[in-house]
């Protein structure tokens, strides 16, 4: 649909404003004296100082545990120090909801919560009030649930109400139970009809629950955040005539429901209708002043406001908060002074405009007005970071913290793709292709990307690599192919390589391509192979390949190694799904069994297997973090700490960490303590920044908290009398200085060897040594991975895994073995 004379956003004076809603005809109220906004607003007992309210958003920036991370912290001191006089927190998990990122209120976070409610009221520059929107975390069918499981869930939103109170919160908002129940309690028939069934029956949960929370927590403002318009046909507060147009009939009988249980806040929102469709590719792009959105976003703001003005007048004390003023950047005092004078609203929300603009009430107050270089663009980035459950905030204007998230997020759309290929030189010597550990021709997948043949693509890839997932997401770029690119020394930006192996991979486990080849024929010969990491799993694969049976043991209870046991999630997706489409066919087929758990030297013997197996190959990795050996509580290895982390055993660390470094755990332990509560990050390495081995970008050390202490020694630790770490002892390695660094927990990560323990009694520690093409000293025994390399990149792994195979196989087919 056309806007007839729509233009970009070209509104520079009031006037003009004015002009264009005349132009459009659309009913929206102006003024210029903007001292309303800031006049106090008395309600169920709470003195709020002025009328700007910062509206819920979901942050997806919470620790683990649910609680408050220094990110979420940073977002609402914002809004205080900026001077709103209500802030809405986000849908936050009623004790035992779970969500990605997400807070959760229960009695292990509620010290968090207290924390920081505190310090946003020493901080604020008015004395907001707070409102909690609480959820229960139910995503389920409703034909699924008794009455019986209802009242718990009614009962859980009531507790976490009480901890909201003793948290410190003046309010809560439970309507996002009312929208994540809409198609389930709500809007079906639980087991008995009770709460499905007559608009009534529909209503009756969140009524009940409002009528329980005002009797357990009396003290608490009620209130509640609705869409009282979703913009589709058959949606609520919508004519059934025509879905562009409002029926408020429910929304009406709600509020009026709402009031007699307590409700003394609304706030109102609505989802316009999208009248051209949306597509997922159009959803992650950002949008430019340029694009003609689907109907004028004044006739959108008439419909918030007219929605909020007949909610507001139905009952008399109600206070209701509008919404939707982002559009209007630097009018926006405007309108809302205009809307509050008129009635409509009692106070102006602003959603991705606080997030843009923090500081907009104190500049409203000093200055008269709101600067336009400050204000929300309406750019769809930070609703892009929202779909994707990403941390949530203003990637134009807090671009430091937002911008890499968003870019990470891009990375992988068709046009960023397509503009990073079309750079490749197609170099004839390619140098990206000598600094690969893989050797993949990588010129030749690219054109085929270019060419649309993403098929040929892919197996120009698996020739030399059979998981390029897992290895375009671990490998360390810079320092392989990306950082020999060509465009890196002209440009400063090489071809996204990685990305675009990931993409073309990942596709073509979608389409079913990417499973372990089978021969008809067997070549009448057992391999055992040791480890089931990335070495062991391509050296697995490409045997099969060759036509010989495999018999894959692996001392976990899964496959996947130091990837799926220790890398964070944050740096890794779960490499289980490109791992067991590898391997399926050729379990399918009986060509490979994986057997787990099984250790050498406990439950396998070497021996046994030579004895039994016509080739054995070792790929059991380096699992053994070097250590000061002073054994004390809050001294912790590397890849215990990460597998802690990644297992759930370990949800929390001391605010002041030390990190003992010099491998790839220590970058990844130290991402981890903080995003667990670490402060303070002191990383001790004895040599230079140069020396240490490790694949994160250095621009990393610049994270805040984080102090990169090159050329101190560790010594040895200091502990109190019950035998936790208080301090480490440090010595400069050129100045000779001694100091004693306080600290409240020690992670070791200083380098990886092999494990003793994992060869078994029988396995000497020389194996590893005068190793020929993965060959060892003793016949059909073969070692490969972390074992013989030390620990290099997953891609080098995986070459290892590749080159033995490739060895056991010529010397099997040779017949130079006298088995």
């Amino acid at each position: 649909m056309e806007i007839p004379k729509y233009q970009p956003f070209y509104l520079e004076t009031l006037e003009a404003l004015e002009s264009e809603i005349d132009r459009v005809g659309v009913e929206i109220p102006v003024a210029t004296n903007l001292d309303p906004l800031f006049e106090p607003l008395e309600i169920h007992g709470k003195r709020i100082p002025n009328r700007l309210c910062a509206q819920p958003i979901s942050g997806y920036d919470a620790l683990p545990d649910g609680s408050p991370s220094e990110l979420t912290a940073r977002r609402y001191q914002r809004y205080a120090k900026g001077g709103f006089g209500m802030i809405w927190f986000e849908a936050t998990g009623a004790l035992h909801a779970r969500g990605v990122s997400r807070l959760v209120l229960n009695k292990s976070t509620l010290p968090k919560f207290q924390s920081l409610l505190r310090e946003l009221r020493q901080e604020a520059s008015a004395n907001p009030v707070f409102i909690l929107q609480l959820v229960s975390g139910f995503d389920g069918s409703a034909d699924d649930l008794s009455d019986v499981q209802v009242d718990e869930l009614r009962e859980s939103l009531i507790e976490a109400v009480a901890l909201a109170a003793e948290a410190g919160f003046d309010g809560v908002d439970i309507a996002a139970t009312y929208g994540a129940l809409a198609g389930t309690l709500l809007s079906a028939t639980n087991r008995s009809g009770r709460y499905g069934g007559s608009f009534e029956n529909r209503s009756r949960f969140l009524l009940e629950t409002l009528q329980g929370i005002r009797k357990a927590s009396p003290s608490l403002l009620l209130a509640t955040r609705l869409c009282a318009y979703t913009g589709v046909r058959d949606g609520f507060g919508v004519s059934k005539s025509d879905f562009r147009k409002t029926d408020l009939t429910e929304p009406l009988k709600l509020v009026e429901n709402l009031y007699l249980s307590g409700v003394r806040l609304l706030n109102i929102t609505s989802a316009s209708p999208n009248l051209r469709g949306a597509s997922a590719e159009r959803s992650l792009q950002p949008f430019s002043d340029s694009d003609e959105p689907d109907e004028h976003p004044l006739t959108t703001l008439e419909r918030q406001l007219h929605l909020a003005r007949s909610l507001n007048q139905s009952q008399s004390d109600l206070v209701v908060v509008g919404s939707g003023f982002s559009w209007l950047r630097q009018f926006t005092p405007h309108v809302a002074v205009g809307a509050i004078e008129n009635g409509w609203i009692a106070m102006a929300g602003l959603g991705r405009g606080a997030l843009a603009y923090p500081d907009a009430p104190n500049s409203i107050y000093a200055l008269g007005k709101m600067d336009s270089a400050a204000t929300c663009m309406r750019c769809n980035a930070c609703s892009a970071l929202l779909e994707a459950t990403e941390p949530v905030g203003c990637v134009i204007r807090d671009a430091g913290i937002y911008s890499p998230v968003y870019q990470n997020l891009r990375r992988f759309d068709v046009d960023q793709l397509l503009e990073g290929a079309s750079r490749c030189h197609f170099c004839e010597s390619a140098p990206c292709i000598s600094a690969d550990p893989n050797r993949t021709d990588i010129p030749a997948f690219i054109r085929a990307f270019l060419d649309g043949d993403e098929s040929k693509a892919y197996e120009i890839i698996r020739k030399s690599n059979p998981l390029p997932e897992l290895t375009s997401q671990l490998s360390p770029a810079w320092l392989e192919n990306e950082g020999a690119c060509i465009e890196t020394t002209l440009t400063g930006k090489s071809v996204p390589i990685l990305d675009l192996q990931y993409t073309i991979a990942w596709r073509a486990r979608q389409n079913g391509m990417t499973g372990t080849r089978i021969t008809q024929t067997t070549s009448g010969k057992k391999v055992a192979i040791v480890g089931g990491g990335p070495t062991g799993i391509s050296a697995a694969s490409r045997l099969v390949e060759f036509g010989h049976e495999v018999d894959l043991f692996e001392p976990s209870d899964r496959l996947g190694g130091a990837p799926s046991r220790v890398i964070p999630a944050s740096r890794l997706a779960s490499p289980s799904d490109e791992i067991e489409a590898l391997l399926a066919p050729a379990i399918a087929a009986k060509r490979l069994k994986v057997l787990t758990p099984q250790t050498l030297g406990a439950t396998i013997v070497l021996e046994e297997l030579l004895q039994t197996y016509d080739a054995v190959l070792l790929a059991i990795g380096v699992w053994k973090e070097a250590s000061l050996d002073q054994p004390l509580t809050g001294v912790m290895s590397g890849l215990d700490f990460l597998a802690g982390a990644k297992n759930g055993t370990l949800t929390t660390v001391p605010a002041r960490v030390a990190i003992l470094a010099g491998g790839d755990s220590a970058m990844d332990a130290a991402k981890v303590a903080q995003s667990l509560g670490a402060r303070e990050i002191f990383i001790l390495f004895g040599g230079p920044r140069s020396e240490m081995h490790w694949h994160l970008p250095e621009s990393w050390f610049a994270s805040l908290g984080v102090h990169a202490m090159m050329e101190w020694q560790p010594l040895g630790y200091s502990s109190d009398a019950a035998g936790r770490v208080i301090s480490v002892q440090i010595r400069h390695t050129h100045l000779g200085v001694q100091s004693s660094l306080a600290i409240d927990f020690v992670i070791e990560a200083m380098g990886l060897s092999v494990d003793e323990k994992s060869l078994g009694k029988t396995t000497p520690a020389s194996l590893v040594q005068n190793l020929k093409f993965c060959r060892t000293e003793r016949e059909r025994l073969y070692v490969a991975g972390g074992m013989a390399n030390g620990g290099a990149s997953v891609g080098a792994c995986i070459a290892d895994g590749l080159a033995a195979a490739e060895a056991i196989h010529h010397d099997l087919m040779s017949g130079i073995f006298k088995k």
